[in-house]
């Protein structure tokens, strides 16, 4: 309740962050961060490092009924009138975000509109790994590992849950788990699994991840 309702700086330097979130039913929730251009000078960039929690301000939240680019452009404008008109907007490519964030740059054509690279990078890794058999090979049995472990004893190295949107966001978590349990020594699994017997453990292993 702070956050949404104390007064924000204004200034004539921010990094607006947009995205539509937490659908429910036919609404959408607009959420808008900011990150000062000095700020980012000063601290994040000198630590060469991504922006983290605390280095953004919420600027903005609100339930929409409708998104359309109209009510967008809509609520940065309203958002420019308390905070000062930002020098770039990232967001995603959601029809509607596009269409509103247009419509306010052709207001305030000095505003730079960026795709956010994350997204970016996702339908980069869609376009290679969509039809590689190998991939998603490797996600289907992810998948059905996942659900076999479950509620057993070997249950704490069961892969990541994948999401069922957006999942090529998310593809690091699950090359991650494999390669960290691929490199685990058995005397760790040993220990973090005390009631099974060396040999024991090693056949339910091979039986469960030997693919």
């Amino acid at each position: 309740m702070y956050e949404l309702q104390r007064i924000k700086e204004y200034r004539t330097d921010w990094v607006f962050i947009i995205d539509l979130t937490v659908e429910l039913g036919k609404q959408k929730c607009l959420v808008i961060i900011g990150v000062s251009q000095q700020y980012l000078e000063s601290t994040v960039f000198p630590e060469k490092r991504g922006l983290k929690h605390h280095d953004v301000q919420l600027l903005a939240l609100e339930i929409m009924d409708s998104t359309r680019g109209e009510l967008i452009e809509q609520k940065l404008c309203e958002l420019t009138d308390m905070v000062g008109c930002p020098i770039q907007i990232i967001a995603d490519h959601g029809s509607d975000l596009e269409k509103g964030i247009k419509l306010y740059s052709s207001k305030h054509p000095s505003v730079i509109y960026t795709y956010d690279v994350t997204h970016a990078m996702a339908l980069l890794l869609k376009h290679e790994l969509a039809t590689s058999e190998k991939y998603q090979s490797f996600i289907q049995k992810c998948n059905q590992c996942l659900h076999q472990l479950q509620q057993t004893e070997l249950s704490f190295i069961s892969p990541p849950s994948q999401r069922s949107r957006c999942r090529y966001l998310n593809i690091e978590k699950l090359i991650n788990w494999a390669q960290k349990l691929l490199n685990c020594p058995i005397e760790t699994l040993l220990k973090l699994a005390p009631t099974s017997d060396p040999e024991s453990l090693n056949q339910k292993l091979i039986r469960k991840f030997g693919w």
